[in-house]
């Protein structure tokens, strides 16, 4: 993302809250700033890129499995930053990624989808 903003693809340039950014995820960012840098990553790297549907952030997240987490039927905090245990965020890759090679999928920041929540989604 600070990339996208240093070269003018995205004009929102977010606070850190004070954290850092580094190896940080981004965070202070809405769902048109996040489809503004989805347009700029496709112009950048010439392949498609947009924001996955909730029903396939939701796949990714659980790596496949059927249970609520990639990590089965719980998630501790050994497993994610969830719960605000450090009230900021952390570095990402700092948890074990789940099956499909996708780390820090629960916990740490909330993600932006295409579409919106499903409350009915099974």
């Amino acid at each position: 993302y600070d990339a996208c903003v240093a070269e003018g693809g995205c004009t929102h340039q977010p606070s850190d809250q004070g954290w850092g950014r580094g190896r940080r995820p981004v965070v202070d960012v809405s769902w048109n700033d996040a489809m503004e840098y989805v347009t700029w990553l496709t112009r950048k790297t010439g392949h498609r890129y947009t924001l996955p549907s909730e029903s396939e952030w939701e796949y990714a997240a659980r790596a496949g499995t059927a249970t609520p987490w990639h990590t089965g039927r719980a998630i501790l905090t050994d497993d994610a930053n969830i719960l605000s245990q450090f009230s900021k965020t952390v570095p990402v890759g700092g948890y074990r990624p789940n099956a499909f090679g996708l780390h820090d999928v629960h916990g740490n920041v909330s993600e932006w989808t295409l579409d919106c929540l499903d409350t009915g989604y099974v």
